[in-house]
């Protein structure tokens, strides 16, 4: 089963007073990616939410966002910390000093370091209130999951399609492959016929290395075998419970090394048309695989 990347979930709850909002988004990335925004205090259990998240995503770039709106009898505050100004003020003097500056200390350039002596009265999120946002951020990301797994279902559907295109053009190959040995094989005799009639023309090296030649360059069924088991495992794959968009990629390079080695073997007008198409289908898939998980 395929799941795609790109997803979207959210949870909401209100709780004393205050309501909380989770949101999360997903979208293509070749790694696992989490990008996290909460309010400063719960950043405390960072480590712990992002866990959550890579239990549940493998691969892609998720945002998660954590917004928590208080009521208006919210004892919520700022707390100016007198030493922590004293040290910021001590600084800028110092910064003043070594520049030879002599303007004066302002009120804008002490508020530009206030993240160092201003601080909110909140301290960590306690467990009760964390155990409910991790709850909010399970739902939410159950959600997006649900996205994921109804849009890789999309996606699955088209790629076995193509998939099913390229086997039936692959046995038109085979069959046009055969054909085009007996024709080389006619033509060959033709060539021999006149190679025993004058031998001065060629000595026997040099047949036996034209005959060998001849079926190493006509003979492309090593590679249609090969190509049919690819496409039998990309099924396989594609129906495996795993995650499964690293393996697909790499599948599609060496069906695309087979159907490559097709087309110089053959140096056929009618195999080549086929062969390019055979690309083209191949090329819808990769765009495809790269939204999956």
């Amino acid at each position: 089963m395929l799941i795609s990347m790109t997803g979207y979930g959210k949870a909401e709850t209100l709780e004393k007073g205050s309501r909380y909002f989770i949101e999360v988004r997903s979208v293509n990335s070749r790694y696992s990616e989490i990008s996290l925004k909460c309010p400063k205090y719960i950043y405390s259990r960072e480590y712990e939410i992002r866990e959550i998240v890579k239990q549940k995503i493998s691969r892609g770039k998720v945002n998660l966002l954590i917004t928590k709106d208080e009521s208006d009898n919210s004892n919520h505050e700022m707390i100016l910390d007198p030493e922590a100004l004293k040290k910021q003020i001590s600084i800028i003097k110092d910064i003043r000093k070594k520049l030879g500056s002599r303007d004066k200390i302002k009120l804008e350039h002490v508020l530009a370091f206030s993240e160092h002596y201003i601080k909110d009265d909140e301290e960590a999120v306690d467990e009760e209130e964390f155990t409910m946002i991790c709850g909010l951020i399970n739902t939410a990301l159950d959600e997006m999951i649900a996205m994921k797994k109804q849009e890789g279902a999309f996606l699955e559907k088209d790629i076995i399609e193509r998939i099913d295109i390229i086997e039936e053009e692959a046995k038109t190959i085979v069959e046009m492959g055969k054909a085009r040995v007996d024709e080389e094989k006619r033509l060959f005799n033709e060539k021999l016929g006149t190679y025993l009639n004058d031998r001065s023309i060629i000595d026997d090296r040099r047949l036996e290395f034209e005959i060998m030649l001849l079926i190493e360059k006509m003979d492309i069924t090593e590679e249609c075998v090969r190509l049919k088991s690819h496409l039998d495992f990309f099924r396989k794959s594609v129906s495996s419970p795993e995650n499964v968009g690293r393996r697909l990629n790499f599948l599609l390079q060496e069906m695309n090394r087979e159907i490559n080695t097709i087309a110089s073997k053959a140096s056929d007008a009618g195999i080549s048309q086929k062969v390019s198409l055979l690309k083209e289908e191949l090329e819808k898939i990769r765009e495809q695989i790269q939204n999956i998980e």
